[in-house]
């Protein structure tokens, strides 16, 4: 558990920087970008919700959500 907090935590720094870095893009490029940040966001919001409702759970609905939280972590390694 403390692991995904670091790792969610790192995922906004990341995500902050990426945003800070729009005002560097050229202008036909910009709608692409933060489209793309913003697809981000919303799978790490989604992580962060299924996150604690992990930690608030036991038995056999925590392994249920635990499947679901490493589908969810799993997407946003792939869309790095």
């Amino acid at each position: 558990m403390n692991k995904l907090e670091e790792e969610l935590e790192e995922y906004y720094i990341r995500l902050s920087e990426m945003k800070a870095r729009v005002a560097e893009v050229q202008d036909d490029m910009k709608a692409e970008y933060l489209y793309q940040v913003e697809n981000l966001e919303n799978i790490r919001t989604m992580f962060s919700v299924k996150y604690g409702t992990l930690k608030k759970s036991s038995g056999e609905v925590w392994e249920d959500l635990k499947v679901a939280t490493e589908e969810a972590w799993s997407e946003l390694e792939y869309k790095k």
